[in-house]
């Protein structure tokens, strides 16, 4: 009995999902977000105080506007297409939503990194894997990341968001694979890399996990999409 309540609930908090248009939103704006890290990675630099802020801001507008971009272009899609079909309890205008899940973004993914910086200031003996940081931090990012949508599966019972998170732990495995195999020193080896390089490295690798993570999700979004379409060609309507 429990078990049949628990498959309800979480075909309620799947329907949500049902016409792909989030992962899509997201997959997208992971794409913008990893091309322009690489680009920044790439890009020439006058001092590396100044390039660190620029890159700070650019990634910190990307993530403000492309998420809050993303919240209502899906709120949009679903009022003119998804509800029409399969249906929607009307509520509130998701204002206050869309402030929370920017919210959380910045709790998940701006948080996490001004910590690792003030270890790496303040501690010294963290400084030591510095060097590795290209290897690591996408191996790192890809577990959380792809743990989160792996829960998020568990939580809404599909089966596809779990390949999604298995999708983005592969590709951050792959990054840090390809960068240990460039060649870097192990922490405490006494080797060590140019900061620059080091930086290049690691925007560029992120850039590239980020890229992939953000093409596995839209592809995933766009393969339920075209399903939800063919299984729901035209909006419902009542006969007479």
């Amino acid at each position: 009995m429990n078990r049949d309540i628990e498959s309800a609930v979480k075909r309620g908090r799947g329907y949500w999902f049902v016409d792909g248009f989030g992962e899509m939103a997201a997959g997208g704006v992971f794409a913008i977000l990893g091309a322009a890290v690489i680009l920044r990675g790439a890009a020439p630099r006058d001092s590396l105080p100044a390039w660190l802020l620029a890159t700070g801001v650019d990634i910190g507008l990307i993530k403000l506007a492309g998420f809050t971009a993303a919240v209502f272009a899906v709120w949009w899609l679903r009022d003119r297409f998804t509800y029409p079909r399969t249906g929607y309890v009307r509520g509130t205008f998701p204002a206050a939503q869309a402030l929370g899940f920017v919210r959380n973004v910045f709790l998940i993914a701006v948080l996490p990194l001004l910590a690792l910086a003030a270890v790496f200031l303040l501690v010294p003996a963290a400084r030591g894997a510095l060097a590795s940081l290209p290897a690591w931090l996408p191996a790192a990012m890809g577990i959380f990341l792809g743990g989160c949508c792996y829960a998020l599966g568990e939580w809404a019972g599909l089966r596809r968001f779990r390949l999604d998170g298995m999708a983005i732990l592969l590709a951050g495995i792959a990054v840090a694979a390809a960068e240990l195999l460039a060649g870097l020193p192990a922490a405490g080896s006494g080797a060590a890399l140019p900061l620059e390089e080091i930086l290049d490295r690691a925007l560029i690798g992120m850039g590239l996990f980020t890229l992939a993570s953000g093409a596995a999700l839209f592809l995933s979004g766009l393969i339920t999409f075209l399903r939800y379409r063919r299984e729901n060609p035209a909006p419902f309507r009542e006969d007479a």
